[in-house]
């Protein structure tokens, strides 16, 4: 039966790919992003749910507590009657909290939804394919070259996303996944026929700031210092025959995207 499926952030990159999945399968999708209202606006909040019993969410990338706790309060209370909520984290979340805003604003994000009695599932992805651009023999990117990451295409998040809707089992579980391949930075390189070069979190801010905006570049920095700690190296690993099995979602190879 075809349904209408609510998808905030869909026009974002992660919350866009989830759309596109859901409208392949042949759902209705209502988009809620900036373009619709604030999440911070409860009457705007609530319209977007209003008829619809499943619901993605990606929240945008702000890093300011009391911000995102009356995102996720509005999302909440609208959402009282929704059948399925997924929360995709935007990245995965340390065991013991830390003083990185990027991931304490999204565990209590998990973390309230969980408790609020709203079915719930909360996907905890790593970093994406998509964020790569290999130029000029140089893949760049802020991670140490021998930490390992099982890194994730857009596509795979958006078939996990759909594949939890219709899983009971998984309902009040946060669960970390993953792409097909878990490498090294220059085993990553090495499919694109490039070196790679750890870049410095600074660097990394700087170059993202025109991109993305100052507080949020220096929110996701936070989270690559926090990374190149040596005790935190298998942060970014994976499992991927276990995310395929729990899923029954057969993963990208890197090598078939690094060809498209």
């Amino acid at each position: 039966m075809t349904e209408t499926y609510l998808v905030i952030g869909a026009t974002g990159a992660q919350g866009g790919a989830v759309a596109k999945h859901l409208e392949r399968d042949g759902h209705g999708v209502r988009g809620f992003s900036r373009k619709n209202g604030d999440l911070a606006d409860p009457a705007a909040v609530g319209a977007a749910f209003e008829g619809v019993s499943r619901a993605s969410v990606t929240l945008p990338m702000v890093f300011d507590r009391d911000r995102v706790a009356r995102y996720v309060d509005n999302i909440i209370t609208a959402a009282r009657r929704c059948e399925r909520i997924v929360l995709n984290t935007g990245n995965r979340l340390p065991a013991a909290p830390t003083s990185v805003a990027a991931f304490e604003t999204r565990r209590a994000a998990a973390d309230a939804l969980l408790a609020s009695g709203i079915p719930a599932v909360v996907l905890r992805p790593p970093v994406y394919l998509e964020n790569l651009h290999p130029a000029g023999g140089v893949l760049s990117y802020p991670i140490p070259p021998g930490h390992r990451v099982a890194w994730l295409a857009h596509d795979d998040l958006g078939a996990l996303t759909a594949a939890a809707f219709d899983r009971d089992d998984l309902v009040g579980t946060s669960i970390d996944i993953g792409g097909k391949d878990v490498v090294t930075g220059p085993e990553l390189a090495s499919v694109f026929g490039v070196e790679y070069v750890s870049l410095e979190p600074g660097t990394f801010q700087a170059v993202m700031a025109p991109v993305i905006g100052e507080a949020a570049a220096a929110g996701v920095a936070d989270t690559y210092r926090w990374l190149s700690a040596p005790e935190n190296a298998r942060f970014y690993d994976g499992a991927p025959d276990k995310v395929e099995a729990l899923f029954d979602v057969e993963l990208t190879p890197l090598r078939t995207w690094a060809a498209r």
